[in-house]
């Protein structure tokens, strides 16, 4: 299971690696907009951990 926390709380996990990253990337957008730009799909894959389901 892919999962990545936010300093926020905010908290998503997936298998889907992908769908973690497009989760995130939203997150970002809605809850930390001076964050869009900086954060990366290749940034959030850094973020994720591998943990068990």
């Amino acid at each position: 299971m892919n999962q990545v926390s936010c300093e926020c709380g905010y908290a998503v996990r997936d298998d889907d690696e992908e769908q973690v990253i497009t989760t995130v990337l939203q997150h970002v957008s809605a809850d930390h907009p001076e964050l869009v730009g900086s954060v990366t799909p290749a940034v959030v894959r850094g973020w994720i951990e591998v943990v068990p389901a």
